[in-house]
């Protein structure tokens, strides 16, 4: 087996045809066939499955082109670190983060990587957590701050800090005595993420221990735009304090009693070691944290 061989069945699933794959490796398909075929042969089974509307993965090709993508990725990493072990400071790193961080994070985490390793490319995808977990899974991403609980074996998953709930009312709302109890949320018009959400979750589960149903007319993906709908008389929200727009002036926060603080964690992947420029950003990232919390960074090696 060559790595040839294994670049040609990439390209195939990424092309869906052997003459697109041809066309991408710069060859001809007769070529693109006899990669495949000396594969199959050496493997002992059928890699793809060829019909009319182009070439399919079978069951033992899509096992072998998750190993395909991860030789080609530790490859990608060998390169990288070699250069920058060289002094080249180059190398890409890729980074997922939620919306409710981004705000204060982001800005930090590229001032930083722009003074020590300017040659270094990043990418930053903001989302939610389930979607961040899922990339990282898939290792369209290196690392992410998500929010917790995160439980998959697969992923480590390295604690790093807890941000305040708060309640965010449209001006001029009628509000119980702060810190407001958590039961009158149950008579308000809320607006809240989706279930599945792991902020939802977690209100949820603190409704639940109270045995109180909350009332959500309202659902919606965004943090940004919940606030933004808070703010034009949509409805009541609980949000992360640090979530919230400091220029949104215009929306009443106030304190909820007995309301766990919502933790966030850096989460990467067990089987694929980040290449030295993926734990710079880990290291800025740990840097930035331990000067919001004033604490002393942890080092790449160490735990919790």
């Amino acid at each position: 087996m060559e790595l040839r061989h294994l670049e040609t069945l990439i390209a195939i699933d990424e092309e869906g045809t052997f003459t697109a794959a041809a066309d991408q490796l710069r060859t001809v398909q007769s070529n693109v066939s006899e990669q495949v075929r000396q594969l199959e042969a050496e493997l002992g089974v059928t890699l793809l499955a060829r019909g009319r509307s182009g070439a399919n993965p079978t069951e033992s090709g899509r096992v072998v082109l998750n190993h395909a993508r991860r030789i080609r990725r530790e490859l990608e990493l060998l390169r990288e670190d070699v250069a920058a072990l060289q002094g080249l400071q180059v190398g890409s790193a890729s980074f997922g983060i939620v919306g409710t961080a981004s705000r204060w994070l982001v800005p930090a985490l590229v001032a930083d990587l722009r003074r020590r390793a300017p040659g270094i490319e990043l990418r930053v995808n903001e989302g939610a957590s389930e979607r961040l977990l899922a990339e990282v899974l898939d290792q369209e991403l290196a690392q992410a701050v998500v929010t917790e609980p995160v439980r998959d074996e697969r992923l480590s998953v390295e604690h790093l800090l807890e941000e305040a709930l708060v309640g965010l009312a449209p001006p001029g709302s009628a509000l119980p005595p702060q810190p407001v109890p958590f039961e009158a949320l149950a008579e308000m018009r809320l607006v809240l993420p989706p279930a599945g959400n792991p902020l939802r979750i977690e209100i949820e589960h603190v409704a639940r221990a109270r045995g109180i149903t909350l009332p959500v007319p309202v659902e919606v993906e965004g943090i940004r735009l919940i606030a933004d709908l808070v703010a034009a008389g949509a409805g009541v929200s609980v949000l992360p304090e640090t979530a919230i727009p400091p220029e949104l002036t215009s929306v009443e926060i106030f304190a909820i009693a007995d309301l766990p603080p919502r933790r966030l964690a850096l989460i990467s992947p067990n089987a694929s070691p980040l290449s030295l420029a993926d734990q710079a950003v880990r290291e800025t990232v740990l840097q930035i944290v331990a000067a919001t919390l004033g604490r002393p960074p942890r080092s790449a090696s160490s735990g919790d």
